[in-house]
């Protein structure tokens, strides 16, 4: 049986500067659930708020970005990549190992 490489990462997810308050938490809360349902364990979320970017992002000049810690297995983090990246909702995210 091959052991499970569960590792700390960090995630930086930007939303829509239109979104209210519930659909931000509501998008947040299924991207967490995402990560528990595979294993993952969420260690803490910062909402940061709304920011103003360098450049437009998908025509918009702000977002509201959120920071996530939390724990998951390496193979799943890769997935959880291409999760955000497909998902509509999301104008950009990032998902580092610390």
């Amino acid at each position: 049986m091959v052991a499970q490489r569960v590792r700390d990462y960090e995630m930086v997810i930007i939303l829509s500067p239109e979104a209210t308050e519930d659909e931000l938490t509501g998008i947040l809360d299924r991207v967490d659930g995402w990560i528990t349902e595979r294993g993952g364990e969420i260690k803490e979320r910062d909402i940061w708020g709304l920011k103003r970017f360098a450049y437009p992002i998908k025509k918009f000049m702000e977002g509201n970005y959120s920071l996530t810690t939390f724990k998951i297995d390496v193979g799943m983090a890769q997935d959880l990549d291409r999760y955000l990246k497909s998902s509509e909702d999301i104008l950009r995210a990032l998902v580092v190992k610390l």
